[in-house]
């Protein structure tokens, strides 16, 4: 067994021993807990080559067909049921953990158990993420035929989830948003990021570029990753210089700045590059649609209590570069390339997330202490957390949540 897994056992018995001595850590009835994972966070099975195509180490040596079809057949042949809690790279040796250690605090310290009431709502999260909206909506309703219309329920969302529980909360019932008796969001990318197009520049490939993974025109045909674009977004030129007329939901302006499936132009283009660019202009219009319906602070969503966890441990970037047909959307090309657009481009955060962009309509006051924190309030814990995926899995983040749900567990006594 991989030594992470043995040190995720002890950081949870740790835990564990400090609710005990702060006398919370009784056996009770726990809130039921439904937990949203983010991009990348939901094995996906292909039901006709029988194999999961994304979730396991198989897809590092063999090309899996990842691009996306908005259409009934491959929603009918693809499942997203199963959480991906840890990612085998090299099986018995090397394991990526991904929620396997906030199961396993939960499981220890507070005798949480997965399928009970402990609930991971697996999604296709390469879709609109007003399905998942409707996912949730399906959830919270089977929950209360399980538990009892009068159910406070607990929510848990990972990075891009949060904005599709957002929407709900916006769109759902009053009824709906009392049964929730909180909602712990881990680095809500409310503002976007610019690590989606960089995503749809680059790809994306968990173990190495020399192996399989995302190609920039896979991730250019996700919905989600349109939806996760700044809606607003601060873009310069080498100069510092604002471009005229950028608009990042008219495809014109994508082709024009060589962005996404136009990163080239002239010569042959892939039949599924093309059918990204055929599809481009509904993918902006839908992200478009979807930012206008969660931006800005609404009462809808703030009457739910709330905790959000963010980290300011890193350098993010806060405005993109676009010099010479390359753009730079990663802070290490430009502190390496063009270190003096540095103070004007990033702000601390946890590399994906500028932290000062998030606290524009905070839910509470913000906390830096790990061991005093406003248990059973709204609040924002800005922790050292090292990335933007190590948010769920920091040492304090967890002890945080645990804490936190503790304290909402004794309340609904």
């Amino acid at each position: 067994m991989p030594l992470n897994w043995g040190y995720s056992a002890i950081r949870a018995q740790s835990i564990a021993a400090k609710l005990r001595r702060a006398g919370l850590g009784a056996k009770r009835q726990n809130l039921p807990v439904i937990y949203l994972p983010g991009i990348l966070g939901t094995k996906l099975y292909d039901r006709q080559q029988q194999k999961f195509i994304w979730g396991g180490a198989g897809g590092f040596f063999a090309r899996q067909p990842y691009e996306y079809q908005n259409t009934e057949a491959q929603r009918s042949r693809i499942l997203a049921s199963e959480q991906l809690h840890a990612f085998t790279i090299v099986p018995g040796l090397v394991h990526t953990l991904v929620t396997a250690e906030l199961k396993q605090v939960l499981q220890t310290a507070l005798g949480y158990q997965e399928g009970q009431d402990l609930f991971f709502l697996g999604h296709d999260w390469r879709a609109d993420h007003r399905q998942l909206a409707d996912h949730l909506d399906a959830e919270i309703q089977r929950l209360k035929t399980i538990f009892g219309a009068d159910q406070k329920i607990v929510l848990i969302g990972q990075s891009a989830s949060n904005l599709a529980v957002r929407y709900w909360l916006r769109h759902t019932s009053a009824e709906n948003r009392e049964t929730i008796a909180k909602w712990y969001s881990f680095g809500p990318p409310w503002q976007g990021t610019f690590h989606a197009l960089s995503m749809m520049e680059t790809g994306y490939y968990a173990a190495t570029r020399y192996l399989h993974g995302f190609s920039p025109d896979d991730i250019a045909g996700y919905p989600s990753a349109y939806q996760l674009l700044p809606a607003n977004p601060n873009v310069i030129d080498i100069h510092g210089q604002p471009l005229k007329d950028f608009d990042i939901y008219n495809p014109q302006c994508w082709q024009e700045y060589q962005i996404g499936p136009y990163r080239t132009s002239g010569g042959d283009i892939s039949s599924q590059c093309q059918r990204v660019r055929d599809r481009l202009g509904q993918h902006l219009h839908q992200a478009k649609e979807f930012a206008a319906s969660i931006a800005g602070v609404s009462q809808l969503e703030h009457a739910v209590p709330q905790v959000w966890y963010l980290s300011d441990n890193n350098q993010a970037v806060k405005a993109a570069v676009y010099h010479r047909q390359r753009w730079y959307l990663q802070a290490k090309n430009i502190l390496r390339d063009i270190p003096q657009l540095a103070s004007q481009t990033l702000a601390a955060g946890d590399d994906h997330l500028p932290l000062n962009g998030l606290l524009d309509h905070r839910c509470g006051p913000i906390v830096r202490d790990p061991n005093h924190q406003p248990w059973g309030t709204s609040y924002i814990y800005v922790s050292q957390a090292r990335t933007h995926r190590a948010l769920i899995n920091h040492t304090p983040n967890l002890q945080s949540l645990a804490f936190d749900l503790a304290v909402e567990r004794e309340k609904s006594i």
